[in-house]
């Protein structure tokens, strides 16, 4: 919330270059995340800008900023006609601060139709149960983005070790059980191991993510307000390149995939990876390469 020099913060002319580096990609999509992207003092109007472009936002948000900033925003965005979305990730309201929560709440109150919630899990006492109630009671969209906290190599950071993942497996089980009755869909993030999830399992968890059940990990392209580029948060340390060294997002896509490829070498996150039949077969890339390199 304090003050941001302005090189840590996207210029307009960067945004620019990005939009036409996008459409030139033939990608109709960008991603705004931060930091709190709410914090920027252009949002709206970089949102408005990429609308009028044809570019739809998917903004990943905390849905906390100033009481001055917020009206701002709600004024900025009122056309019913522009293209975005909210990602608003939320954290279980018994664990927060007591001032973010209203905060948030006036967050959902007023962009609840476009926004969907975002929940990761970076401890193994956790609950759903708050997720739900914010759903129905601001009438957000029938959708959770589920994500696992993952290493960051070489700094301390709240994540979860892959020996209790199957801990995590069962208590999504146990939380299917209640979502299904409500039709709310869960999407799951990368860097789930399938084998953490016995058959019973993966059946519940293919239909609670309606079909689109992904065990992979692979690129994440982020782009810095320097117009850095790196794979995903997790290794923003390695490999680091500049967006002016690439004609496309395809050639950056395909760039990192190699390297990821040449980080992970044929190592998953557990002893096993290396002969399981899931990942021969192209189902599961063991494990998230942030869990490998910090074992390295």
């Amino acid at each position: 919330m304090g003050e941001v020099s302005p090189k840590d913060m996207l210029s307009w002319d960067n945004l620019i270059y990005l939009a036409d580096f996008f459409l030139k990609s033939g990608i109709h999509h960008m991603s705004l995340l931060g930091g709190e992207p709410l914090l920027h003092p252009h949002f709206s109007e970089f949102v408005n800008y990429l609308s009028k472009r044809r570019i739809h936002s998917s903004i990943f948000t905390s849905g906390i900023t100033t009481d001055k900033k917020f009206e701002v925003i709600k004024e900025g965005m009122a056309d019913k006609g522009l293209e975005f979305q909210f990602i608003c990730n939320v954290n279980d309201p018994t664990k927060s601060p007591a001032h973010e929560i209203p905060k948030v709440i006036k967050f959902l109150e007023t962009f609840g139709e476009r926004t969907t919630l975002s929940f990761n899990i970076y401890e193994l006492d956790f609950s759903f149960d708050f997720l739900f109630e914010y759903i129905k009671k601001y009438k957000l969209k029938n959708h959770i983005r589920l994500g696992l906290a993952h290493p960051i190599p070489n700094q301390p950071n709240h994540c979860i070790s892959p020996v209790d993942f199957p801990k995590i497996a069962e208590k999504l089980s146990f939380f299917y059980e209640k979502y299904k009755e409500e039709n709310v869909e869960v999407g799951f993030d990368c860097g789930f191991p399938l084998c953490i999830f016995t058959e019973e399992q993966l059946g519940k968890m293919f239909l609670w993510s309606n079909g689109r059940l992904v065990f992979k990990c692979g690129p994440a392209i982020d782009i810095g307000p320097d117009m850095s580029v790196w794979s995903c948060f997790p290794l923003s340390s390695f490999n680091k390149r500049s967006v002016f060294e690439f004609d496309s997002i395809r050639e950056i896509d395909d760039f990192y995939n190699e390297k990821m490829k040449e980080m992970r070498n044929n190592v998953g996150i557990y002893e096993g990876c290396t002969s399981c039949n899931y990942r021969k077969n192209g189902l599961c890339t063991a494990g998230c390469v942030s869990h490998v390199m910090n074992n390295k």
